[in-house]
């Protein structure tokens, strides 16, 4: 049985298992970064640098989105009967997406003096974060053919939901 109304349960598959590819590409790249921004810290010009917290802390949200997306995912595949399985599906990428869009700004506060001995990993790891961003395009992408135009009166729903901080 399928979850999204219009798509048999063998395309609804075929879709969540293209959008958990994607991200399975961008966990990997996000792996490898986390472990070059705990490198960041080992780095004296770099080490009290303004920024990096806050990147440390995107690159982990970009991790817990890959996780909740997943953990959807997970849910629906094994039947799961939930409410709101659509918005939470849009909710778990537009976050991730969000969560982008932080990376890069607090990456470049974070990097803005380091000495030329940590360029090398500056340059690979944004390398990897094009990486990160291809796999969440991609991944919204296919979220957005899985559920046609309803995903934009879904996120447009959902968009005041995101205004509410974490606690």
């Amino acid at each position: 049985m399928s979850t999204f109304i219009g798509i048999d349960s063998n395309q609804q598959n075929d879709y969540l298992e293209a959008i958990d590819s994607a991200l399975e590409k961008g966990m990997a790249a996000k792996e490898v970064v986390c472990s070059i921004t705990t490198g960041f810290r080992r780095v004296p010009s770099m080490r009290v640098a303004p920024g990096l917290n806050t990147y440390h802390a995107s690159v982990a949200d970009i991790g817990y989105g890959f996780d909740a997306v997943q953990g959807t995912i997970s849910r629906i595949r094994k039947g799961e009967s939930i409410d709101l399985v659509k918005e939470m599906l849009v909710f778990d990428l537009d976050i991730l997406r969000i969560s982008e869009k932080q990376l890069r700004p607090n990456f470049e506060l974070a990097v803005k003096r380091a000495n030329p001995d940590a360029f090398y990993l500056i340059e690979q790891s944004r390398h990897l974060h094009r990486q990160i961003f291809e796999a969440i395009k991609e991944a919204i992408r296919l979220g957005q053919a899985l559920l046609g135009p309803e995903w934009e009166t879904i996120r447009a729903n959902i968009e005041e939901i995101q205004a509410i901080p974490r606690l």
